[in-house]
């Protein structure tokens, strides 16, 4: 079961490598002529959303995926023509537009474009909404068993091998990946920035810090951590937390919401100190084949039962403030999914470090080869 989000890591290697293209998961069919073309990832829609479109429509929807945003980038740069619709994360977004792949948005078009709620109208990444319309945000917490979990937080110190953090009986920071209780059941993101980011936040420092000290620091930290890490994945985190292999990890929201849906005991926090705040949104290329059919899709997905139905089955928050209160009552009121204000201030967006990238890539490249 493949993950709906992988890696966030830098431009670097995609930047010297632009013929490394990512493969879909999904086969591309030739263009009927009739069609609009959609790169996205995958699990990323209600089952519904697709024919119901094309019933409405008669346009055909040519589903493709990628496993991450470095495999879109790759794509576009190696001179893909023919999507209308990509969906990038908003540190991606923020590339593509410096990369003149992204075309201006006419938001005459898009008359449901007001459904937005107000917080996600100016996002950094894109303010004003130049390019891209929000289409799903969430966080990158701690995924846990909390059966296991609780279970081994009754272990006392003298029972230990390796000295650990003192933790109360559930994850409250990001102290707990340090706990040596978990060894052996602990999964880290695949993905430079995301994990070294939640080493730099765990001793209060920014996800996008450009202090190179700072950096090495938080690498250290997660040397000194490697040894309690079953391995680094981002596309099989579901299934590990699932299968009951993992009993901690670093994951996104709605993977963890989607874990939850096949084992009850899976649990997700945002630690005390904040974590990573993402949003994908829906753009078009500028090479774009069928731009008016994009604009029908991007409209059709903001109609509040659209929204709706895909936030249900996706477990990622919707953007959308008339969807939300179609939202099923039990995932509308998770006070994790959809944080508070007091929350979110503590959250932070992943965001472009310059040249700094080079240094994350590095350190990266060092903790895993250590």
């Amino acid at each position: 079961m493949l993950s709906r989000r992988t890696f966030l890591q830098g431009m670097t290697g995609a930047l010297l490598a632009p013929g490394l293209v990512g493969c879909g998961l999904g086969s591309k069919q030739k263009d009927s002529g009739n069609s609009v073309n959609i790169y996205s990832w995958a699990d990323y829609l209600h089952p519904d959303t697709i024919p119901d479109f094309e019933k409405r429509t008669g346009v055909q929807v040519v589903y493709d995926t990628f496993a991450s945003n470095e495999a879109l980038l790759a794509k576009l740069q190696a001179g893909a023509s023919d999507y209308d619709i990509v969906v990038p994360t908003g540190y991606m977004l923020r590339n593509l537009v410096k990369l003149g792949l992204l075309q201006q948005l006419d938001h005459s078009k898009i008359p449901n474009l007001k459904n937005i709620m107000d917080r996600f109208q100016n996002p950094g990444h894109d303010h004003g909404l130049k390019y891209s319309v929000p289409y799903t945000w969430g966080t990158t917490g701690i995924g846990y068993n909390t059966v296991a979990v609780r279970r081994a937080m009754t272990i006392k110190d003298a029972d230990l091998q390796m000295p650990q953090m003192a933790m109360d009986k559930t994850p409250a920071d990001w102290d707990v990946f340090w706990d040596a209780r978990m060894a052996g059941r602990i999964t880290l993101l695949d993905d430079s920035r995301e994990t070294i980011g939640a080493a730099l936040k765990r001793r209060g420092h920014s996800y996008n810090t450009t202090d190179e000290a700072l950096i090495r620091k938080a690498t250290e930290d997660l040397k000194l951590q490697k040894p309690l890490t079953m391995c680094y994945s981002s596309d099989q985190v579901i299934t590990q937390l699932v299968s009951g292999d993992c009993w901690l990890a670093l994951v996104y929201s709605g993977d963890a919401y989607q874990a939850r849906r096949e084992n009850p005991d899976i649990g997700y926090a945002i630690p005390v100190g904040g974590c990573s705040i993402w949003m994908d949104s829906l753009c078009i290329p500028k090479s774009a084949p069928h731009p008016q059919r994009a604009y029908e899709w991007i409209n059709y997905i903001l109609e509040p039962p659209v929204g709706a139905a895909i936030a249900n089955y996706t477990r990622y928050a919707t953007p959308n403030k008339l969807a939300l209160p179609l939202v099923n009552e039990e995932l509308r009121k998770d006070k994790v999914l959809y944080p508070n204000e007091n929350v979110l201030a503590r959250c932070e967006e992943i965001g472009d470090v310059g040249k700094a990238v080079f240094t994350y890539d590095r350190m990266w490249t060092e903790l895993k080869c250590s």
